[in-house]
């Protein structure tokens, strides 16, 4: 069994150790050369790790005997269970078709066909159509075993096929898709539709606001004509998401109560409570939308208050990493896993991080996607088979030894890995930052 001792030796570090880094003000023209030169070699970084990771799960979870991804994968690549989850499958299908979309290097018939494996196993096995709605959990061989009660499969399903069907062309995925949109859609205006978890419709819920914000941004991202298209959904999601940042613009709650005049916040624990992860990623989104739309006052507002503001706050001084989850009056939070580091909230702060120092130039924000980047390397990256583990403890040790589970797949860090390097490649070419 792996060990991790990196909680033991919290001074090491990944990046390239660089005063440039280090330095605000105005730069001279050798100080930019520096900071060009290390943003290269970042960029390098990234990529690298990127291919390692999947290299893992080319190497081990395509089941080309039924088709889809055995994504249940221990630390050295051993299957431990064959149970294939809905959403994990769409994960995997738009990675790598995004990939094979977006790329120069995974332009290739290899990752074309991988996607392939993943959409026929969605459009066979996953896909309802008596009600447009996608199975959660299946046996390996593709018989349905449970219903999930929320919006999450969905979403991933419509992001995979969307973006397939961008790499064949082929109708089926694009109609597919298109139903399980609309049923998507129709839940989040209406959350009685859906009735979870025992949430009542006017509890608006950030997590799945975000979800069908990503969602949505998918769609459009290779046809403009859906901005305009669904410029109504988004402007119904964003004005929602609005909503959740309380208390005098401070803070962005997960849960608040929503009306006709407006929101406001929930009584208890469950009103206080704040999920960092989410909260960045939203906030990365918002500053990709404001980017497409020209909306200054919303790129100022997501940088600073779910990006800035959020990371600051649940960045543990301490031992490092994301906190799971905070309560806004600084309580203990009710979650058992509130003080755990998870792989997902760290990479979703080095996505908006980096995008935010791309759109402002600030170096704070350089600062802090190194200081994440680090912490993801040297806790959550496992060195000798490739991919992060997913769970730490406050302290940053390794909690479980899979790569894949239930709730990990190939998606997070494969997508933050490529959006990163993919934005630093970007300032670089362009001699610097946007403003």
């Amino acid at each position: 069994m792996p060990t991790n001792n990196a909680a033991e030796n919290p001074e090491v570090t990944v990046t390239k150790p660089s005063t440039v880094l280090d330095r605000t003000g105005e730069q001279t023209q050798k100080e930019k050369e520096e900071l060009l030169k290390v943003l290269e070699e970042l960029a390098g970084r990234l990529e690298h790790e990127l291919r390692a990771v999947l290299i893992f799960w080319d190497n081990h979870s395509q089941d080309e005997d039924h088709s889809g991804f055995l994504t249940c994968v221990d630390y050295d690549g051993t299957i431990y269970d064959t149970t294939k989850y809905s959403a994990l499958q769409a994960q995997q299908t738009y990675i790598y078709a995004k990939l094979y979309n977006c790329t120069d290097v995974y332009h290739t018939e290899e990752t074309l066909a991988s996607a392939k494996l993943g959409g026929e196993f969605l459009l066979r096995h996953a896909y309802r159509p008596a009600d447009s709605r996608c199975n959660h959990s299946l046996t390996r061989e593709g018989k349905p075993l449970s219903l999930r009660p929320d919006m999450v499969t969905e979403v991933y399903f419509v992001m995979a096929l969307y973006e397939l069907h961008y790499a064949t062309k082929q109708a089926n995925y694009l109609s597919r898709a298109e139903s399980v949109l609309r049923t998507v859609i129709s839940w989040i205006r209406d959350p009685g539709t859906l009735n979870y978890n025992g949430v009542e419709s006017s509890t608006s819920t950030l997590t799945d606001l975000g979800h069908v914000f990503r969602m949505l941004l998918a769609v459009c991202e290779h046809n403009p004509t859906k901005l305009r298209q669904h410029k109504e959904d988004f402007n119904f999601l964003v004005k929602r998401i609005l909503q959740h940042v309380q208390r005098d613009g401070s803070v962005v709650l997960e849960l608040v109560q929503c009306g006709s005049s407006g929101s406001s916040e929930i009584q208890g624990a469950k009103g206080r409570l704040v999920n960092p992860g989410t909260v960045l990623e939203v906030g990365w989104m918002l500053l990709k939308f404001s980017q497409l739309t020209h909306k200054k006052e919303l790129r100022k507002q997501a940088m600073t208050l779910f990006v800035e503001n959020t990371f600051n706050a649940a960045w543990d001084p301490g031992y490092g990493g994301v906190f799971r989850y905070l309560d806004v009056d600084g309580l203990s939070p009710t979650e058992l896993t509130w003080n755990m580091k998870l792989w997902w909230p760290v990479a979703e702060a080095m996505i908006s991080l980096i995008m935010s120092y791309k759109y402002s130039g600030n170096r704070v924000f350089l600062n802090q996607f190194s200081r994440a980047f680090d912490y993801a390397m040297v806790h959550f990256r496992e060195p000798d088979h490739g991919e992060w583990y997913g769970y730490a403890d406050t302290q940053g040790r390794i909690t479980h030894t899979f790569k894949g589970g239930p709730d990990k797949g190939c998606f997070h860090v494969a997508r933050c890995l490529w959006m990163c390097a993919k934005i630093v490649r970007e300032v670089v070419a362009s001699g610097g930052v946007e403003k």
